[in-house]
């Protein structure tokens, strides 16, 4: 017989005083039918007279078991269209009874989406989902929503208390921590993701960052990327304000704008007003080209890394850039965030950027002496030779990560890198502007300078998977 509700109670409530197991398939044995008397029949039975009173009785109690029998029967016919009813509503969401002890119900639909374990860091970033730019809130109100959201950076190095000289003087255990710049960063995950600027942070020995509260945390480098400029960092905290990214794509000439950060590294949470003044303009940043957006919002030393937020609160840029001309006012620079997105998602949640051809060298950049009559391409300036000479820059190989494709094309420790293909290398931000032009598997040809030797190296590009 199939299991049905009374099984199912009776297993879960059992028939306290009756310990007498009963036939299966029964679902009233024990209740309501007969016990101790199957010997019995077949016999002759001995007749009884009734009496009025004993017929009245019995119709009564017959009645009252009768009404029982269809009361209960009408309940659990209603109770099992009701669960029926909530089936179909839920859809293939399937819900089981409390256990034994008294538990909630179950749900075995699955754990849901979003926040689960399975969920990437990045996916707690806030986008906006409309494309107005437009305000339709007291604007007061809505900055200083997104103040709260703005933080103050502080940068520290390890300083020597004493002299060095010819590699000689204090040692570490004499050396002490300074601030040695500050920035500005953005809150982009309540968790404590924060995006700023890679020049910001870079050459940090240590990094903390100040809450608009005035609340300090220390923070933890996630991972930087020179070629946008941008960089993430992480403090422990919770339930922070995080900035809403919006759509820069949607900005026009004229759009009202709004500049926090850090100005000075001394006024924190502080607001410049402005408009957008130039879209996609191409400038050059300490030899990188980059694509930025132009402001007459005011940006001083100290902005870097604060945002750029339009009139609805929405983060439009991280600012980065400004003119340093004396005569100069009102040239503001901030990366557009529609171009930084994925790269912010791929540095919280990969700690590198993803996609980029990837040589697997560590760099700096070095000035070598040369002579004009030597031929080779800025060599080193042989001793005891005659003749004019200079300086030029060049990218020198500190170190080469095992398996990548540098150490497979032969690279080594020490080389200097004088070209890539047919253009002249003068530093670390050529090198890496022009490998970002090739794709993950394109070989290339790249001039090394070995000892006195020129080498050409054919290179297949490989792409970064670890950070």
């Amino acid at each position: 017989m199939e299991n049905n509700n009374w099984n199912w109670y009776e297993n879960a409530t059992p028939n306290v005083g009756n310990n007498t197991q009963q036939p299966a398939g029964n679902n009233f044995s024990g209740n309501y039918g007969e016990s101790g008397n199957q010997g019995s029949r077949g016999k002759k039975e001995r007749k009884h007279v009734a009496t009025w009173t004993q017929l009245i009785i019995c119709m009564l109690v017959m009645a009252l078991i009768g009404g029982g029998v269809g009361a209960g029967a009408v309940y659990f016919a209603t109770r099992g269209q009701n669960n029926q009813q909530a089936l179909n509503n839920a859809g293939s969401t399937v819900v089981t009874p409390p256990d034994a002890t008294g538990g909630p119900a179950e749900n075995s639909a699955g754990t849901g989406s979003g926040n689960g374990p399975s969920a990437s860091p990045s996916s707690g970033i806030n986008m906006s989902s409309g494309s107005s730019t437009t305000s339709t809130g007291d604007t007061g109100s809505i900055i200083r929503t997104c103040m709260s959201s703005v933080v103050g950076i502080d940068i520290e190095q390890e300083v020597s208390n004493g002299y060095a000289m010819f590699g000689y003087g204090q040692s570490e255990s004499g050396a002490t921590s300074e601030t040695v710049g500050s920035g500005s960063g953005v809150i982009v995950t309540s968790d404590g993701y924060i995006v700023t600027n890679n020049h910001v942070v870079e050459g940090a020995d240590a990094i903390k960052v100040h809450l608009e509260d005035g609340t300090e945390y220390p923070a933890t480098l996630i991972g930087t990327d020179s070629y946008t400029d941008l960089a993430v960092i992480k403090i422990d905290a919770a339930d922070l304000p995080a900035a809403t990214l919006g759509n820069s794509g949607d900005m026009l000439v004229c759009d009202m704008v709004y500049a926090i950060g850090n100005p000075l590294g001394v006024l924190a949470s502080s607001v410049s007003e402005g408009i957008i003044s130039g879209l996609d303009r191409v400038i050059k940043i300490e030899g990188q080209e980059m694509t930025l957006m132009q402001t007459t919002a005011a940006v001083n030393p100290g902005n870097s890394g604060g945002g750029l937020f339009n009139s609805k609160g929405e983060l439009i840029g991280i600012v980065n850039a400004k003119s340093r001309g004396t005569d100069v006012e009102g040239l503001g620079f901030a990366i557009p965030i529609d171009s930084a997105k994925q790269i912010i998602m791929d540095l919280i949640d990969l700690g590198y950027v993803s996609g980029r051809p990837y040589l697997g060298i560590s760099m700096q950049n070095i000035s070598i002496r040369t002579t004009s009559n030597s031929g080779n391409n800025g060599s080193f300036f042989p001793f005891g030779s005659y003749g004019s000479y200079g300086y030029v820059n060049r990218v020198q190989v500190v170190g080469i990560e095992e398996g990548s494709a540098a150490e497979q094309a032969g690279m080594q420790v020490n080389d200097i890198i004088i070209s890539l293909g047919s253009t002249e290398i003068n530093g670390s931000s050529d090198l890496s502007t022009l490998l970002y032009e090739y794709k993950v598997g394109d070989t290339v040809t790249i001039t090394v300078q070995r000892g006195t030797e020129l080498l050409d190296l054919s290179v297949t590009l490989g792409e970064r998977t670890k950070a």
